[in-house]
Formats: structure tokens, C-alpha cells, sequence
């Protein structure tokens, strides 16, 4: 049967397209195509490593404050991460079963990164340490855990923690500010340390998104009598730091951070730190009507005052301990191991660590044989741009043999106690042996400028002697001239003094007679106070009460038997002080006068103690423990505990 006209005949089976339909078809393809590969690529970028971590904030709070846990997923969206049942804490109670969950979508560098939020509100139970345990997190059916975090909760203090705002007398304004937009944080590392650990101090200024500030000063004094004190630094045009305190979003900037260090044991407070500004808020027309900004008002802040429990050191210190608290090493070394005899040899001691760094003592150096063994020199650098007092102190001393040998310099020691383990530890550093070469030096009473023994500096010329010296020369004391120049200025004052009689017929003169009766009997305090004396007439206060602050230590090294002004802690004195009977009355007579020399040299404050009344209680305090540490002239030094 033969075909019809216009028949299609198919060929091997498939029918032929119209060129329309055919491009529609590879349109669809096409489409379908790019998007697999969009939704493959996006998947690819979206892909990535899932992190998971934690946060508590703060981490320091007092009992009743809340705090935020907030738990963050990276690289992983919303819909394969299921939501984390409540943390399982202690001494923490979560305030909602079901966390708050946000997410977040960012492209970087052609990447989309996505990170999922949950966050938890706590609240202290009670002071004390509080932790919260690892929490789980199932993505993409994978369980990622998250580290334990630890909370330090202080007791409730009574105050309010924004005390704190206030307009000066007579101020107006629109009243448009209060204490929730701004006020003062104070905040400490730890509520209760122990004698000379050190605690952080940190003043944060809080305020409200869109408030303006301007004229910002402290006003007033700020006080932490009971420590010592080592300010650390903060930046000068800080940039504000967005926090949440109280529900609320606040930028944060830190207006002083300072490092205490209690002297004494028991309770001891913290002024509040106070400031001077003027700010500008926005004050509504009507509600939900627009928001205007107000006018500049001045306005006083002040934080809380802080009270700080210090407790005292346990029993059984070391002999070498001298007061150091916190985390320390240490090195010891000699610049050569050979010497000469009469050459001075360098011994290097540096302590490093976290600590009282400033109030350290320099440690105790034994003397092998026939060396002598100096006062050392001190330099401390403290790095105070962290956020606790760290650095080194280097304590160098001169070792001068006196006669030639092999020399095994004792190790030396230093003691310290751990405020973290709870425990004292001792720190050995063994200086390398020194051979001395040859003969014993002269020796020669009295001491060169230096603090050197006449001999040794005079033991390398004993060779050349005829070279060098005179041989014709008498001793100075066999010479009748210098005994003529010695007393000549006092001929001469007697001279004066004689004509000045004989023009008045005999009789005193007035000056004579004030000048003798203002004139202090020469006593043991007198004497000791002559160079406070003469910094004071000068108008030197820094001088001034060095001087006080050296004679109290040098008064007190000799009497209790200690190897020099320096080696005198407040940790010694509080140990040894009552075991000599001295009253504590006096004990705090003799604390308030170095607290009081302390402050004026290192933290000078207004409204501090004129120099003349430190130097009365000085004068009072020492003729009171000259009597009650009085030694037997005939009795030893006592030797060092």
C-alpha cells in the first residue's frame, strides 16, 4: 500500500520536533539544570565546619544579679539544629525552660555562613562558686558538647548597684535622665582574698544607645585604706563596648582599673568612685510621638562602695618567706665564674611572676667563707596594661672575695604563697661555683663611697705600692695640722659667740636664748628623724616621707634583728610585734605613720595628713618603741627568725 501524500514517515523510531518546540525543551533543561547546580553551590557554601560554644556573661556577679548564657552554633542553619534542653547548673537558676533562639545569616568572600543562638537567663541562688555543665547540642544528627563554665558569686552588698545619679544644687533640666540610663559599675575579681593577694578593681561606665556625653571628670576623693595599691592603665578615649545589664543594651567604657593588695586581715571597704558630667538625652512630645534630643544637664555619678573580706595567711611559713602572694619564679646568676681576690663579682636574683611585685623583699644571700656580701640594688617593671599586675623584679648584689679559693655560693631561696592551692611553696635558684685567684687582700678599716672595703679597692695596686705612694708621707692621725683644720670652724663659731657675750655685757643674747630652748634634746627619735628634719625645712615632701618611712624600717631592722631596712614586711611585723610585748595601740600608731608615707609617696590624695603631723607621730612612735623594744647593752643582736 503505497503512501498518502504529506505522510511523516519516523525514523528509527523517534518522531521529529518543530524547531519552537525543540527549543523550549532545551530551555527547560537548561533551567533545570542551573538550578541543581545553584542549590548544590549555595549547599556547598553554607557547608561547612559546625563549631559550638558558650558563654557566660558576667562571670563575676553578686547574689540576685542576673546572668546571660548564651549557646552559639556556627555553620549550620536553624533547620538541622535541634533546640539544647536547659543548662544543669549549680548554685544557678535558669528563669525559662525554652532558650530564646535567633539566627544568623552572613556572606563573607562569597561564602554564606549561617549560626543559630540560643540563650538562657540565670540568676545566682547564693554566694559561692556556681557552674554551669556542658551543654549538648544534636546537628545534623552529630552531638557537639560544650566546655563547663564557671561563675564567682560575691554576697549582696544592701546598696543598689546604680545608686547614682544626681543634679548639683540649683541644676534644672528636663529631667529627661535617670538612674536607669546611666550609672556606675564597680566590680571586683573576688570578694574574699587573702593578706597581700591581689584583687582587680574595675569602674565601668554604663549608658544608653543615642545618650551623649561631654565635660567628664572625677570628683572627689576615692580611698582604699587597708591596701596597697597599683593603678593599671586605661585607654584615655576608650571605645564604647555594647553590653546588655538588666534587660537592657548599654555601651560600656572603663574608667579605672585598679590592683589592691590588703596589708591587714578582716573587712575592708572601697570608696565609691565619683564623676562629674554632662549629658544629653531625648524626651518624648507626647507618647509614640517623635523623640527630641534635650538639652546638656550636669549630672553626678557615683558606683557602690565594695567591701572586700581579706583573710589572714595560714600557719607555717617558710623561713624564707617574707610576704610575697601569688604565682612566682625565679633565677639566680653570676656574671663570670672566676674572679680575682678584691674584684667585685655580680650576683643577679629575678623574681617573676603575678603578685605584690612592689612590696617584695629582697631574698635572703648567704656569704660562703671570706666574701663580703652588699645591700643589693632594686629595680622592679611592672607591666600594667594587663589586666593584672605582672612583671619582674631584679635584686643585684655585689660579692667581693677576700681570699683566693674555690667558692660554693649557697643557693638561694624565696618563698611565697600560693592563694590558689592554698599552700606556701619555695622557689631554689643555685648560683654556678666561683674561683678566686690570688692572694688574701689587705684589709683597711672603713668603707669607700661605694660601700666597698677600703682594702679591696686598694689590693690591686699592693703590687705597684712604690710606684704609687708616697713613703715619706705620716699617717693623717699623727699630723698635727689635721687636727688644727678639724677644729678650726668650731674655734671660729666660739670665737663669735665669746665677742658677742662681751658686747652684751656678759649676759645671753635673745636669739641665744630661743635658739636654746627651741633646740630638741638629742634622743634616739631625734637623731634618727635629722634627714626628715632638713627635706622637710627644704619643702621635699616626696624626700620628707622617704625619709620617715626609712628611719621607722631601719629602727625597727635593728631592733627586731633583721639584715636591713628592706627585710622588714608588714607580714614580719605582724608576726614578730607581738612577740616583743608591743602594744597594738602602738602597733597601730606605727602602721597608721607608714600607711600615711606610703599614700603620700604612691598614691597621693587630697585631704592627706600635713607633713608635720606624720613627723610628730613619727617622733611619738619612735621614743615609744625605743622603750618598748629596748635590748640589754650587753645582749647580742637577737638573730634573724
Amino acid at each position: 500500500m503505497a503512501p498518502r501524500a504529506g505522510t511523516i514517515f519516523f525514523i528509527s523510531g523517534t518522531p521529529p520536533m518543530w524547531p519552537a518546540q525543540s527549543m523550549l525543551v532545551r530551555l527547560a533543561v537548561f533551567v533545570v539544570v542551573l538550578g541543581g547546580v545553584c542549590v548544590g553551590m549555595s549547599r556547598a557554601q553554607s557547608s561547612g565546619p559546625v563549631r559550638v560554644t558558650a558563654e557566660a556573661d558576667p562571670t563575676d556577679v553578686r547574689v540576685g544579679e542576673p546572668v546571660q548564657l548564651t549557646v552559639r552554633v556556627d555553620g549550620a542553619p536553624a533547620t538541622v539544629v535541634q533546640t539544647p534542653d536547659p543548662p544543669s547548673t549549680t548554685n544557678l537558676e535558669p528563669q525559662q525552660r525554652t532558650p530564646r533562639m535567633k539566627q544568623i545569616r552572613a556572606s563573607r568572600g562569597g561564602r554564606l555562613r549561617q549560626s543559630v543562638v540560643f540563650s538562657w537567663r540565670l540568676r545566682p541562688r547564693q554566694q559561692g562558686a556556681a557552674r554551669i555543665r556542658p551543654l549538648t547540642v544534636v546537628v545534623q544528627g552529630e552531638t557537639y558538647s560544650t566546655d563547663p563554665i564557671r561563675v564567682r558569686v560575691s554576697p549582696r552588698t544592701g546598696k543598689p548597684d546604680a545608686p547614682t545619679l544626681t543634679r548639683p544644687d540649683g541644676a534644672s533640666g528636663d529631667k529627661s535622665l535617670n538612674a536607669r540610663d546611666l550609672f556606675i559599675r564597680a566590680r571586683a575579681t573576688d570578694g574574699q582574698v587573702y593578706q597581700n593577694e591581689q584583687v582587680i578593681v574595675e569602674y565601668s561606665l554604663f549608658y544608653r544607645p543615642g545618650i551623649r556625653l561631654r565635660h567628664s571628670r572625677l570628683a572627689g576623693s576615692w580611698d582604699a585604706p587597708g591596701f596597697w595599691r597599683e593603678e593599671l592603665n586605661v585607654a584615655a578615649r576608650p571605645t564604647p563596648q555594647r553590653r546588655r545589664a538588666r534587660g537592657r543594651a548599654y555601651e560600656t567604657v572603663v574608667l579605672k582599673r585598679v590592683a589592691l593588695f590588703p596589708t591587714r586581715p578582716g573587712t575592708l571597704q572601697v570608696d565609691p568612685l565619683r564623676i562629674e558630667t554632662e549629658a544629653q538625652g531625648t524626651m518624648r512630645l507626647r507618647d509614640r510621638g517623635p523623640s527630641l534630643r534635650g538639652r546638656f544637664e550636669p549630672v553626678q555619678l557615683a558606683s557602690e562602695g565594695l567591701s572586700l573580706e581579706a583573710r589572714a595567711l595560714p600557719s607555717g611559713a617558710p623561713p624564707a618567706f617574707n610576704g610575697a602572694v601569688g604565682q612566682f619564679s625565679m633565677t639566680a646568676g653570676t656574671d663570670t665564674d672566676s674572679t680575682s681576690v678584691g674584684a667585685p663579682v655580680t650576683l643577679t636574683v629575678e623574681v617573676d611572676g603575678t603578685g605584690n611585685l612592689a612590696t617584695l623583699a629582697p631574698p635572703s644571700v648567704g656569704s660562703p667563707g671570706d666574701m663580703e656580701v652588699y645591700e643589693p640594688t632594686v629595680e622592679t617593671n611592672i607591666e600594667r596594661n594587663a589586666s593584672r599586675i605582672h612583671g619582674t623584679k631584679t635584686f643585684t648584689y655585689t660579692l667581693v672575695p677576700q681570699s683566693g679559693g674555690r667558692y660554693d655560693l649557697p643557693a638561694v631561696t624565696f618563698s611565697y604563697f600560693d592563694p590558689d592551692a592554698g599552700r606556701y611553696r619555695t622557689r631554689r635558684a643555685q648560683p654556678p661555683t666561683l674561683r678566686v685567684t690570688g692572694e688574701a687582700a689587705p684589709r683597711a678599716v672603713g668603707r669607700t663611697g661605694n660601700g666597698l672595703p677600703v682594702g679591696d679597692v686598694a689590693a690591686p695596686m699592693a703590687a705597684t705600692e712604690a710606684q704609687w705612694a708616697r713613703t715619706d708621707r705620716r699617717p693623717l692621725y699623727r699630723n698635727p695640722w689635721a687636727y688644727l683644720a678639724l677644729l678650726a670652724p668650731a674655734l671660729v663659731v666660739a670665737a663669735g659667740v665669746a665677742y658677742r657675750r662681751w658686747r652684751s655685757g656678759g649676759a645671753p643674747s635673745p636669739d641665744e636664748t630661743a635658739a636654746v630652748e627651741k633646740t630638741p634634746a638629742p634622743n634616739e627619735e631625734t637623731n634618727r628623724l635629722q634627714a626628715a628634719r632638713r627635706h622637710l625645712g627644704a619643702g621635699d615632701d616626696a624626700a620628707f616621707y622617704d625619709a620617715v618611712a626609712r628611719a621607722l624600717r631601719a629602727f625597727l631592722a635593728e631592733r627586731l634583728g633583721r639584715d636591713g631596712p628592706n627585710d622588714v614586711p608588714r607580714t614580719v611585723l605582724d608576726r614578730d610585734l607581738p612577740r616583743h610585748d608591743v602594744p597594738p595601740d602602738l602597733q597601730d600608731a606605727l602602721y597608721d605613720v607608714l600607711d600615711r608615707c606610703d599614700e603620700a609617696q604612691y598614691a597621693p590624695r587630697a585631704g592627706s595628713s600635713a607633713p608635720e603631723d606624720v613627723l610628730a607621730n613619727a617622733h611619738a612612735v619612735l621614743r615609744r618603741l625605743d622603750t618598748a623594744l629596748a635590748l640589754p647593752r650587753s645582749a647580742p643582736t637577737p638573730p634573724r627568725p
